[in-house]
Formats: C-alpha cells, sequence, structure tokens
C-alpha cells in the first residue's frame, strides 16, 4: 500500500513540474514523452507482470499505442482542416471529412480488437481487464490534474 502512495506522489510531482515545464517553453513532444513514460511506470506497477508477460506484453503494448497515436494524428488533421475552413469548404468535401473521421474511429476500434485478441495468448482475463482499468485511472488522473492546473491559474 505504501508503495502505491509513494507512486502516485511521484507521479504527481512529476507530472506537476512537467506542466510547469511546458509553460516554460519545453516541448509538446517532449511533454507526450514525458506523459508515456509516466502512463507506462503506472501500468508497470499496477499489472505486476511477469518476467514473461513483460516481455511479450510490452512490445505489444507499445506498438499499438503508436499506431493509436497515428490515428489521432490524422484524426487532428482533419479536424484543423475542418474547422480553418468549415464555412468554406463545399458539401462534398464536409462529407469526406466526416467519412474520414468515422473510418478512424473504427480503424481504433478493429485496432483495440486485434491487440486484445493478442492480449488473450499472452495474458490472463484478470490482468487484461486490470489494464484496460489502469489505462482509464490514468487518463482520469490527468484530467483531474489538467482541471486543478486550470483551477489554479483561474483563481490567482
Amino acid at each position: 500500500m505504501n508503495r502505491i502512495v509513494i507512486t502516485l506522489l511521484l507521479f504527481i510531482f512529476v507530472s506537476s513540474s512537467s506542466f510547469a515545464q511546458e509553460r516554460n517553453g519545453e516541448g509538446r513532444e517532449k511533454m507526450r514523452s514525458r506523459i508515456e513514460a509516466q502512463k507506462i511506470s503506472y501500468i508497470t506497477q499496477k499489472l505486476d507482470l511477469s518476467p514473461k508477460e513483460a516481455q511479450q506484453f510490452w512490445p505489444l503494448y507499445n506498438e499499438l499505442e503508436k499506431k493509436k497515436h497515428d490515428i489521432r494524428v490524422r484524426s487532428k488533421i482533419l479536424f484543423k482542416k475542418l474547422y480553418r475552413g468549415k464555412d468554406s469548404i463545399p458539401e462534398e468535401e464536409l462529407l469526406k471529412i466526416s467519412d474520414n473521421l468515422i473510418d478512424l474511429r473504427l480503424e481504433n476500434v478493429q485496432l483495440e480488437k486485434s491487440y486484445h485478441i493478442e492480449y488473450k495468448k499472452i495474458l490472463p482475463a484478470k490482468k487484461i481487464l486490470d489494464l484496460y482499468h489502469t489505462e482509464k485511472q490514468f487518463q482520469g488522473m490527468l484530467l483531474r490534474q489538467i482541471k486543478e492546473k486550470g483551477r489554479r491559474q483561474h483563481g490567482k
């Protein structure tokens, strides 16, 4: 239990300093890398993988995360295109953009499904479900930190 508390406190401290560094000019890519490292640390601690499981799991997980990141980048490009010229883009082009956005969502779901199948080959069901729960917990922690940071900035 103490290990969890210490890990969480360390995580919060590192995250806070990371957000401060972002404000001081550190690039988004470095921030993303730091968050990914924190996420890996958090997942590692929560899943308690055996050495054999870890050796098989992490390459798969990292591969999936890279593919999901690529989908997010492609989606972001479409949204930027949409909001830069939403009022001047012809209806046919808007339909293409909306179709492409749905296709990217479907691609993401298919990725999740295919990697879920791969995870089942190397991890027990409990650890797979723990992974999904842990990822949600991590997202929640990040959102709370962002909200808190916003409150502190607006409260000043």
